[in-house]
């Protein structure tokens, strides 16, 4: 209780004090008049500058955009000293990153409170095409994304089904990738730091008269992981209090060591574009083991290459079109001991553990699997833009997708396998691919869509978009999602925005066919998950050097897939209705043409409307505050702070609610322009906070993030 207190009180403190800031933000600029900034004193560009496809499919503004848009630079990224994604969507309004208690510590991009342990409600998409893993419609398996090869990140909050279809849930993220027509400098970086992590950039790029040219981009980035990530108890010390044996390796550190090889090729001229990805995490660690018991031997490679041909072309004055051909591989080949060696563990007649009838088996080299899968998914569209009639844009597009999936397993447990009868089990592995005991068989999915939608600007301050999307699926067939946005502009320093769209979610793979599988079996009538979302948006410049974004939304959510006990099986169903509502609050504030400070406030509830619960493990508060100041002679120095607020757990969790914290990072850079150099020292968790994730009951202490950590790095451009 007195945690619970103190807890609450460090929230109440946090929250106060952002307030603050942003006040005394709002009213020290209403002391400045217009006219008291002349243009060309303020040497900076703020976010209105920016403009952004991701809200109407088109370039536009982003604060006239019909959606809530965040943009993030190739030099934001470099400025804030951060080393991969999710350390710099932490930076978003309304989004939080946390880690999965599903799957392996994972990262989990949670929006407005909508989230599951394998992601799929958000949209992530690398220069416009999918990246999402088929198995459980997700992230590819251990996801950790360098950044060097970036040029921006564009991401809109809310439902994008219309534009989008399948997934574009909560929101959408576009990685957008450096061009050749970006005309940015390329590097070589050298980066080392704390837990024995090393990471290396090497980029080219080459241009011709004609605008045809090339960027090739190679990034590797090796870590062991910070071994003080300790957790006390596990599973199988739960197990091994029950069975009287000692098998856990709990206190123990979690598995968290990656090897990420990321590789990206552009070519292109006027016309035409060829871009090619390729990402792989080799021997992942484990996290806190697939079964929430401690795996030092476990591993994950992991693979994804996207092939993307584009081609773009103004055919008159009025129309243009433009047309995209992508390949996506992806694969996964793991290792998973999901209990220690020497663990007894009780086996049931189908040979997996925990179920009814069970007998007590010991398994001298541990519970074994090894599941293997990989995913051929072609994408094709052709996009038409017409601007012929007056004051209106036009878009329509027509596309497919196609997704074959094939699997392989090897273990030692499970049906076709045991059958609990003889004991010990060692550590040879039984293969069941083709076989009726592997964890899913092959599957294939077809999608075709028709979207189409008009902007018309029928009055000098108001912009209405209306259109939407029809996509047929050969699981459960036809869907159709509308959005409506109006754009209210009655001065050049502010625009109003209300918004309303629609989305969908189509179940995975894992949750429609899953089989075998004690933790949870697929359903084949699923219905996809659907969503209504409401928005008010005020985007407000106040004076040149300052300005303020303001939002609140409302969703109801349907139809939500949860892994419901169905007699003595878990199986996944449509079990679930949420709603949610909430407000972000964002200030980008130039004090000078070297001074620069970034804030923002999000607050979001959201509750299962079955029940009346607060969804569980996501905070109601959070903030962020960043200072950039270039110095002289080429130094600059980057604070940024992020402020996440406690959460309350699931109803049947005794444990008091997991408390929030505090996550700062500090980057000291000098440049040496004549040498095209710049030096570097980043330091994350600079006050070394004992941060924590949550996980369930079964590891009671949570999942501690990274300790502090120090980072040094060489830049040379060219």
């Amino acid at each position: 209780m007195v945690a619970e207190v103190k807890a609450g009180n460090r929230d109440v403190m946090q929250n106060t004090i952002y307030g603050f800031i942003v006040s005394l933000l709002f009213i020290s600029a209403l002391s400045f008049s217009e006219d008291g900034i002349a243009d060309e004193e303020v040497d900076y560009s703020l976010e209105s500058a920016y403009f952004s496809t991701i809200a109407s499919g088109h370039l536009e503004a982003v604060r006239k955009a019909p959606g809530v848009v965040s943009v993030i630079t190739a030099a934001d990224i470099a400025s804030m000293g951060a080393t991969h994604l999710d350390e710099v969507l932490e930076t978003v309004p309304g989004l939080h990153v946390l880690r999965s208690d599903l799957s392996r510590l994972e990262p989990v991009y949670s929006i407005r409170g909508l989230q599951s342990g394998f992601n799929p409600q958000v949209l992530v998409l690398f220069n416009g095409i999918e990246l999402k893993n088929t198995l459980s419609e997700g992230l590819p398996s251990a996801f950790h994304l360098p950044l060097n090869s970036i040029e921006r990140i564009e991401i809109i909050k809310g439902a994008g089904s219309a534009l989008y279809g399948a997934n574009a849930y909560s929101g959408v993220i576009n990685i957008i990738p450096k061009r050749v027509r970006d005309y940015m400098p390329a590097i070589t970086q050298i980066r080392v730091g704390s837990f024995n992590s090393k990471e290396l950039t090497f980029q080219y790029r080459k241009e011709n008269v004609q605008g045809a040219g090339m960027f090739f981009s190679m990034e590797q980035q090796v870590s062991g992981g910070d071994s003080r990530r300790i957790i006390d108890r596990d599973l199988q010390a739960s197990i091994d209090q029950q069975m009287g044996t000692k098998s856990s390796l709990a206190s123990g550190g979690l598995n968290t060591d990656y090897s990420v090889t990321n590789i990206l090729l552009n070519i292109e001229n006027d016309e035409w574009s060829w871009n090619n990805w390729f990402w792989q995490n080799k021997d992942a660690g484990t996290g806190q083991g697939v079964a929430r018991a401690l795996d030092n031997q476990g591993y994950v490679d992991s693979s994804s290459y996207i092939s993307h041909l584009q081609y773009k072309s103004i055919i008159d004055f009025e129309s243009s079109i433009e047309s995209n051909i992508g390949y996506h591989y992806l694969d996964a080949e793991s290792l998973f001991k999901l209990f220690p060696n020497g663990s007894l563990i009780p086996i049931g007649k189908d040979g997996n553990p925990f179920t009814p009838l069970s007998h007590p088996v010991l398994f001298e080299d541990g519970v074994i699997g090894a599941p293997e899968y990989n995913a051929h998914k072609v994408i094709a569209d052709v996009t038409y833009q017409y601007i012929g009639f007056e004051d209106q844009i036009w878009r329509s597009q027509v596309g497919f997708q196609y997704t074959s999936f094939e699997t392989s397993e090897r273990k030692n447990y499970g049906p076709g396998v045991l059958d609990g009868t003889v004991s010990p089990i060692h550590g040879d592995l039984t293969d069941v691919t083709d076989l009726p005991y592997v964890f899913l068989e092959d599957q294939e999915r077809r999608n075709v869509f028709f979207a189409v939608q008009n902007q018309w600007y029928f009055h000098p301050e108001w912009t209405l978009t209306v259109g939407g999307r029809w996509d047929r699926y050969s699981e459960f067939g036809s869907i159709f999602n509308p959005r409506l946005g109006l754009v209210w502009e009655p001065r050049h320093d502010f625009t109003g925005k209300l918004l309303y769209g629609e989305a969908f979610r189509a179940p995975s793979f894992s949750e429609l066919y899953m089989k075998n599988n004690p933790s949870g079996i697929g359903s084949s009538s699923l219905l996809p998950e659907r969503i209504k979302t409401y928005e008010i948006v005020a985007d407000y410049q106040v004076a040149p050097s300052l300005r303020l974004i303001n939002s609140v939304y409302f969703y109801k959510a349907e139809d939500l897939i949860e892994n419901k006990l169905v007699g003595s099986v878990y199986q996944f169903q449509n079990a679930a209705q949420q709603e949610g509502y909430g407000l972000e609050i964002e200030a980008q504030w130039a004090l000078s043409s070297q001074l620069k400070l970034k804030g923002q406030y999000s607050y979001q509830h959201s509750e299962n409307t079955d029940t009346g619960e607060v969804i569980a493990d996501v905070p109601n508060h959070t903030g962020y505050l960043s200072i950039d100041y270039k110095m002289l002679n080429g130094w600059a120095l980057h604070l940024n702070n992020h402020w996440i607020g406690s959460s309350v757990r699931e109803r049947t969790d005794t444990r008091d609610k997991l408390s929030g914290y505090a996550w700062s990072t500090l980057k000291v850079s000098k440049a040496f322009e004549q040498r095209n150099l710049e030096t570097a020292v980043i330091v994350k968790n600079l006050f070394d906070e004992n941060a924590r994730t949550p996980s369930s009951p079964i590891i009671p202490g949570d999942y501690p993030l990274e300790g502090r950590s120090i980072w040094a790095e060489i830049t040379y451009s060219f």
